[in-house]
């Protein structure tokens, strides 16, 4: 079975967050490309969450940068 997953660029993943977490300024979200992991204490940081929100929120928006991969083709039998 063939599947298209499409992968989201850097500008992309950048426009999300800077929509979700508006308080982030350009260099702290630059600061986010390699480190994504980062975005969980920068929400501690900026919005004065708790680690476990922080952890939270982090975890929730990571699953809107997974997509869906859904089969274009059945398999068929030879």
């Amino acid at each position: 079975m063939n599947t298209d997953k499409k992968q989201m660029d850097w500008s992309e993943i950048k426009g999300k967050i800077k929509q979700k977490w508006n308080k982030f300024v350009d260099t702290d979200v630059d600061g986010f490309k390699d480190n994504m992991h980062l975005i969980s204490e920068k929400l501690q940081k900026t919005y004065g969450y708790t680690k476990d929100k922080a952890d939270q929120e982090y975890t929730e928006f990571q699953k809107t940068l997974n997509p869906v991969v859904t089969p274009t083709e059945k398999a068929k039998p030879n």
